[in-house]
């Protein structure tokens, strides 16, 4: 194997690990967030227990760090020469998934209210980076 081979082999395997290690977070965070959705489409947020708001308000901001490093661990990757392009804006794009949790979690206040309109804003923004992760990863693996 050549040290092209190896170069391409590794990062494969680095884009590989990002997309498993976000979809564990997915996965994690995906239930909480439909509990908020669902009070904040009902209007019930202030009948949830302060401790379950808080501990989805702090399980966001954890999922919300472990995107910023995948983010990190993204930009540290050495894509080989003919996939530079993809994966610089693959890379930012993990930029912009991570700043729309963070404006997600932003908006949500400590005493059970939600910045309704950051909220949804911040979905969409995260609606539109993970089409384009899957866009960028698809064009990775297919070459």
């Amino acid at each position: 194997m050549n040290p092209a081979q190896k170069k391409a082999i590794q990062y494969a395997n680095t884009v590989n690990d990002a997309v498993q290690n976000t979809q564990e977070v997915q996965e994690k965070m995906h239930p909480q967030f439909e509990v908020i959705k669902k009070a904040i489409d009902e209007n019930t947020l202030k009948d949830m227990l302060s401790s379950k708001y808080l501990e989805i308000q702090g399980d966001f901001q954890q999922g919300t760090d472990e995107y910023k490093k995948i983010a990190k661990v993204m930009h540290e990757a050495k894509a080989p020469a003919r996939l530079m392009g993809t994966h610089h804006n693959l890379a930012n794009v993990y930029d912009e998934y991570a700043q729309s949790c963070q404006d997600m979690v932003d908006s949500m206040k400590d005493n059970r209210d939600v910045d309704i309109e950051a909220f949804t804003i911040a979905e969409k923004k995260q609606e539109e980076a993970t089409d384009k992760i899957s866009k960028y990863i698809t064009k990775i693996f297919q070459g």
